[in-house]
């Protein structure tokens, strides 16, 4: 490169040919010009960067208002379609540069380094391309810091000068500046990454403004990345003050290893004591703090003096069943299913204890007993589910007493009675045997005939018919009914006998048929049970007879079951009479008692006894 004056020209060296060298006499090398343009200015000095050229140029004109020289201009230019235009300019800021001409300034170049230096009388000035440091230095001044950021990360994070961290912390303190404290939160768990130090100083500066809880979604929680508990504490403290629902929010959360709880706890009970808004709020999270601590006693007293159904899972998880003890009634009144569900299913508090407690609230103490006989049967407090049945819950009262054998029947009897309870009335009176009382009852109070009629085939005692005759054939209506279903059960002569002369009954062709239809076919019923029985008798009677005339095998290996000889011998001269039972037990008849052949076998015989 050349300049002369305000001309430019490029040339190249290249080597001679041979044919050059042999026809003269030159050097090996020689330069030729390539591109020659004209500049605006005169040249003070030139070089290279890259593909493009650096200028050093004076101003041809003087300055109209002084008369003197013009700052001189450092200037990038590149070559594109046969002409060299202009990059970049930068006007050069020179002591003394009024005085100067261009021979007064000097372009040096250290290319390996990209370094140009302009020297003059009195300055020295360095100058380089534009580098990463310098655009995000340019980038931070003029506040455009996501950019800045993106071109820090482009890099890999960090240069000579500038880093995420620190183009990060100084864009968090332009965003808190401006009041945009969540976006600053979002940011700062951008940059803070894994760093505790940095995350506390940056915390700190929140807090300092009121804005802890800006940045509590966004801070470390985990045990590998815990925070000083100093931060977890001031944030806690901040919501506590000023958001009683993100309080019990982030004590839900968070792990209680973050903080020390007996210092929020102190805090909270403290606030508990000066504030009169959300303390249900408050209380809820002292539970949990309480239980955070293992003090399960403190966290159950909480709950239930806040009426929180919590408890319930505090005591199960915890197996609390001696703590709760004297509080059964506070239990059932804040939910009373999953109280008696809790006791019931877990079996853990004796039912003596539930009961003394709720000795004063029947309503409680007929559900835990209603719900404790489903599962247990030893039937201890039949007796009192009798007297609760009655007055809470009539309709199982019935079932009950069949179902249970565990109750005083006179007692339920005379619960029954005071209540007018008529149906249940009629089952006890017939378990204890007083089944005509329980037959009047049925017919006087229920005035149900078929009922009547029903429990009379149940009981099967003819005596209990002809009650029901007798209170019946004052009543057409009912002699029609046991006219049509009484030949199923009894002689219907008890019935017609005692039909009083000129009684008007309705259907009374109709019932008669039905009725000897009835009895007809119970009588063929009874007569072909007559002939099986018989039959059966007989046919056992055979067996029997064949069974006992039936011979019994006797071997050389049975012996006498007193003696202990062998009953069959070879020496006839010394044999003696036998006695074989058909159980198979054998007997020498001069081994019985005085030879006395007895009927049944000895043996046999001492067994059963």
């Amino acid at each position: 490169m050349i300049g002369w004056i305000d001309t430019i020209r490029i040339c190249v060296i290249r080597k001679r040919s041979q044919i050059e060298l042999l026809t003269r006499d030159d050097t090996e090398y020689l330069v030729d010009p390539v591109h020659t343009f004209q500049a605006e200015y005169y040249i003070g000095g030139l070089g290279p960067l890259d593909d493009q050229l650096v200028l050093l140029g004076v101003p041809k004109e003087c300055d109209p208002e002084t008369g003197k020289s013009q700052r001189p201009v450092l200037i990038v230019a590149e070559y594109k379609d046969c002409e060299f235009l202009e990059v970049s300019s930068d006007t050069l800021n020179i002591r003394g540069y009024q005085e100067y001409t261009c021979n007064d300034y000097y372009l040096e170049i250290l290319i390996e380094e990209n370094r140009f230096f302009i020297v003059s009388p009195k300055d020295i000035i360095i100058a380089s391309p534009y580098d990463i440091d310098d655009k995000v230095s340019w980038l931070t001044k003029h506040r455009r810091f996501e950019r800045a950021l993106a071109v820090l990360e482009e890099v890999g994070g960090r240069t000579s000068k500038h880093s995420v961290t620190t183009v990060g912390v100084n864009y968090l303190d332009h965003l808190m500046s401006e009041h945009r404290y969540e976006d600053a939160a979002i940011l700062c768990a951008k940059i803070c990454a894994n760093d505790r130090v940095l995350w506390e100083n940056q915390i700190l500066k929140f807090t300092k403004v009121n804005q802890a809880r800006a940045i509590s979604a966004h801070i470390p929680k985990t045990r590998e990345q815990q925070l000083s508990s100093h931060i977890y504490e001031v944030i806690l403290y901040e919501y506590l003050k000023v958001d009683s629902q993100g309080f019990l929010k982030i004590v839900k959360e968070w792990d209680s290893g973050l903080y020390r709880t007996g210092v929020i706890i102190k805090e909270v009970l403290e606030h508990l004591l000066t504030t009169e808004v959300d303390k249900n709020i408050y209380l809820e999270a002292l539970a949990l703090l309480y239980c955070y601590q293992h003090k399960y006693d403190k966290a159950l007293t909480t709950y239930l003096k806040l009426q929180h159904k919590d408890v319930f899972e505090l005591i199960t998880k915890h197996k609390m069943y001696n703590a709760i003890h004297d509080k059964i009634l506070d239990l059932m009144t804040l939910d009373c299913d999953r109280a008696i569900t809790m006791l019931v299913e877990k079996a853990k508090v004796p039912v003596d204890v539930v009961e003394k407690q709720l000795l004063n609230h029947e309503l409680y103490l007929y559900k835990y007993l209603d719900a404790y006989s489903k599962v247990e049967s030893n039937g201890r407090y039949h007796g009192k589910l009798v007297r609760l049945y009655a007055k809470y819950d009539k309709k199982k009262l019935l079932s009950f007493l069949k179902c249970s054998d565990n109750y005083p029947i006179q007692e339920a009897l005379e619960v029954c009675q005071s209540n007018n309870f008529y149906p249940e009335m009629v089952f006890l009176l017939a378990r204890i045997g007083n089944t005509s009382d329980a037959l009047q009852i049925i017919i006087e109070q229920l005035n149900d005939i078929n009922q009547a009629i029903n429990f009379c085939q149940e009981q099967n005692d003819k005596e209990l018919w002809t009650d029901l005759i007798k209170h019946a054939v004052d009543k057409p209506e009912y002699v029609t009914l046991l006219l049509k279903r009484i030949g199923n059960y009894v002689d219907p002569r008890m019935l017609i006998q005692n039909i009083k002369p000129g009684c008007e009954i309705r259907d009374l062709k109709e019932s008669l048929a039905k009725m000897m239809c009835d009895y007809h076919l119970q009588l063929s019923v009874q007569e072909a049970c007559k002939a099986i029985t018989l039959r059966n008798y007989f046919d056992i009677h055979e067996k029997l007879v064949t069974g006992q005339q039936r011979g019994i095998s006797v071997t050389d290996e049975f012996l006498c079951c007193v003696c202990r000889g062998r009953i069959i011998i070879r020496d006839s001269s010394s044999a003696s009479d036998l006695m074989v039972y058909n159980c198979r037990h054998s007997f020498h008849i001069d081994c019985l008692p005085d030879g006395i052949q007895c009927q049944n076998c000895t043996v046999c015989s001492a067994v059963k006894m």
